[in-house]
């Protein structure tokens, strides 16, 4: 089902039909197939995937999604957390994924950053994730980040 991301302008303001189009997005979002994002709304999408990751951890499709769309949206801070908790939650598994994952992240990831989580990746030792600033992961704290208030 395609919900439209138009809204007549019959006496609604500016801001509550912006309102509209980010709620009528996260709809959207849920029942898209891809695991590449193709809308506007990169951070509002990749609030709600950290919502989803923080809420059913172990639906590998939900912390895919929210790597690319930190790649796509060029979002360091949210690529970072991403990365982590996807090796968090993989526990030194899947190291084939996690490998292509921190390929595709090479140009925005620190240096010192991805040498480390390549190191992860390869020795399985996910305490040494420590020692990367998880602002925005959700899984290596217990916690949700401080969120942006909407407007």
């Amino acid at each position: 089902m395609t919900l439209p991301l138009t809204v007549e302008s019959s006496g609604v303001d500016a801001s509550r039909q912006y309102q509209i189009v980010r709620q009528l997005e996260l709809f959207r979002i849920q029942e898209d197939p891809h695991l590449i994002y193709r809308g506007q709304e990169h951070l509002i999408v990749l609030r709600y995937l950290q919502r989803r990751v923080a809420a059913r951890p172990i639906q590998l499709r939900n912390h895919i999604r929210r790597v690319y769309l930190a790649i796509q949206s060029r979002e360091v801070a949210h690529l970072t957390g991403a990365l982590v908790d996807l090796m968090l939650i993989l526990k030194g598994k899947g190291r084939y994924l996690v490998e292509r994952m921190l390929d595709q992240s090479r140009p925005l990831l620190k240096p010192e950053y991805h040498q480390l989580m390549k190191k992860v990746c390869d020795t399985g030792q996910t305490d040494r994730l420590r020692a990367i600033p998880v602002g925005e992961s959700v899984l290596s704290n217990g916690g949700m980040p401080s969120v942006a208030r909407m407007q």
